[in-house]
């Protein structure tokens, strides 16, 4: 199966939260990150789809043929408006406590007492025009499609809450930044490498939930 460069994200209406209910479908015909309100959705599987949560703010689905593999995560919403640029972050949990493809806010977060050694990672980015900064993956949960799930759920989220832009990469990226791009669906979205930066502070990302 050809897998489309561009994406059509298509706005059904919204979730109780105030969120975009939102899918994406890989779509050539029209220029990346077209958004379609209420328009018919193709008959194909949905790269991801946005739908109402059992609880949280969102439930995102990611398409099996995109992530074949997929970890089974759920997410915490760490928003930081008041940073230079302001900024946004999805931080990944494995574990049962949520529904896979679950997000919930760090309220909420704050009194699901789990511990802080099942993250498995984190994306962080900015809401203005969709730029990525930084992502972490933990030691134990590399190689598991983690960065991928984190990025296809942050995209999600993006469109949920109607941000401008869509999600993409400059030429600064970490390490674990630049495998990522190497394998991106949407190659458009990324950069040449121009600088590489360090990893996500982990305990940095603790605090500012807590």
């Amino acid at each position: 199966m050809k897998t489309a460069r561009n994406a059509r994200y298509v706005r059904r209406g919204r979730l109780s939260s105030g969120l975009w209910d939102v899918a994406a479908y890989g779509d050539d015909t029209v220029p990346d990150g077209t958004i379609d309100e209420g328009g018919a959705e193709p008959d194909t599987e949905a790269a991801w789809s946005v739908t109402e949560p059992d609880a949280g703010l969102a439930h995102v689905a990611i398409g099996r043929y995109l992530l074949p593999e997929q970890p089974g995560l759920w997410f915490v919403w760490v928003d930081e408006p008041t940073a230079s640029p302001a900024a946004t972050n999805l931080v990944a949990f494995g574990g049962d406590r949520f529904p896979a493809g679950t997000i919930i806010s760090r309220y909420t977060f704050a009194t699901a007492r789990v511990p802080n050694g099942e993250q498995a990672g984190a994306v962080r980015w900015y809401p203005r025009d969709g730029l990525v900064h930084q992502i972490f993956v933990a030691p134990q949960w590399r190689r598991r499609f983690v960065a991928s799930t984190l990025l296809y759920t942050a995209d999600a989220f993006h469109q949920a809450n109607g941000w401008a832009g869509t999600l993409h990469g400059d030429g600064r990226r970490t390490a674990l930044g630049q495998l990522f791009a190497a394998g991106l669906r949407h190659p458009n979205r990324a950069r040449e490498l121009t600088e590489e930066m360090p990893e996500m502070d982990e305990a940095a990302l603790r605090e500012s939930r807590e």
